[in-house]
C-alpha cells in the first residue's frame, strides 16, 4: 500500500518539476527502527533536473518538499546540492544513501554516489553533527516527563556517537544494528527495547515519565561535546563531485531530452 503511495507520488513530482528522481527511500522513525503507531512515513529523494536548467542564469530552487498529506512526508535535494554537502561530510545525506527501505533507485548511480559519500566521509564532522543531534533532543525536555518521541531522538545519536568512537567509521541508522555494535549494558539495552515496545502503540506526542538509567546512560555518552571539526582539505573529494556531477549530466541530459520527445 505505502509503496504504492510513494511511487504514485514520486511519478507526480517528476511530472510536476520537471525532474528525474535518481534515488527514493524511507527515512525516520520507521527506517530507524521506532515507530509510533500514528508515524508520517519520511520518503527523501535525490534527483537531477535536465541539463538547460543547470546552464540558465536564473538559479533553480535545489530542495522540492510538498505538505504531509495521507501520512506520507516528500523531500527531496538536487543532485548538485547532494554532491555540494557530500564533499562537506554531511551525516544525513550519508544515512539517506544507507537506508534498507529504497523506493526508487537508478543502480550504478546511486552505487557511486554511495562510493563517494563513503570516501569523503570525514569523522570529526560526523560526530559533532550527532552530538548536537542528541544533546537538542534531550537537553532541553522537561524533569517531569518528556516524550517518548524525544528520548529516542536523542537516544539514536547518542548510540551513534558510540559507534564511532569504537569503530572509527560511519554508523548504521537503526537502532537495532548500533545497539548490536555498541558495547552497551544488558541493563539500559532492556530499557530501550521496553521503551521502543511501548512506543510502537503509542502516539507521536505520547509522554513517558524520565528514565534515571536512560538519563544517566544520555549524561554520561554526552559528557563531553564533541567541538566543531577543524576546517579539513577537501579539495580532491570537490574534484571527484565535479567529475561525478558532469558524469551525471552527460548519462541523464540525453535520456531526458528523448523522454520528452517521446511524450
Amino acid at each position: 500500500m505505502i509503496r504504492a503511495r510513494a511511487e504514485a507520488a514520486l511519478a507526480e513530482t517528476e511530472r510536476r518539476e520537471g525532474v528525474r528522481v535518481l534515488l527514493a527511500v524511507e527515512s525516520g522513525s520507521r527506517a530507524w527502527g521506532f515507530p509510533s503507531r500514528d508515524s508520517d512515513y519520511d520518503l527523501r529523494f535525490i534527483y537531477v533536473r535536465p541539463l538547460s536548467d543547470y546552464l540558465s542564469v536564473s538559479i533553480r530552487r535545489d530542495v522540492i518538499e510538498q505538505p504531509i498529506y495521507d501520512a506520507l512526508d516528500l523531500s527531496g535535494w538536487d543532485v548538485r546540492k547532494a554532491l555540494g554537502i557530500m564533499v562537506r561530510s554531511n551525516a544525513v545525506l550519508l544515512e539517506w544513501l544507507a537506508l534498507p527501505v529504497v523506493y526508487r533507485s537508478d543502480g550504478a548511480t546511486v552505487e557511486e554516489l554511495a562510493a563517494l559519500a563513503r570516501a569523503t566521509a570525514h569523522l570529526p564532522a560526523l560526530e559533532y553533527h550527532y552530538d548536537r543531534l542528541a544533546r537538542g533532543a534531550w537537553l532541553g525536555t522537561p524533569d517531569g516527563t518528556i516524550r517518548l518521541k524525544s528520548y529516542f531522538y536523542a537516544l539514536r545519536p547518542a548510540l551513534a556517537l558510540l559507534w564511532l568512537r569504537r569503530h572509527g567509521a560511519p554508523p548504521p541508522v537503526d537502532m537495532t544494528a548500533l545497539l548490536a555494535g555498541s558495547a552497551v549494558p544488558l541493563a539500559i539495552r532492556a530499557e530501550i527495547e521496553g521503551l521502543r515496545q511501548r512506543k510502537a502503540t503509542a502516539t507521536e506526542t505520547d509522554l513517558a515519565a524520565r528514565q534515571s538509567v536512560l538519563d544517566a546512560f544520555l549524561a554520561e555518552a554526552l559528557a563531553t561535546p564533541a567541538p566543531p571539526p577543524p576546517a579539513w582539505d577537501r579539495t580532491e573529494a570537490l574534484m571527484s563531485a565535479d567529475l561525478l556531477f558532469r558524469r551525471l549530466l552527460r548519462r541523464y541530459s540525453g535520456a531526458q531530452a528523448a523522454e520528452l520527445a517521446a511524450g
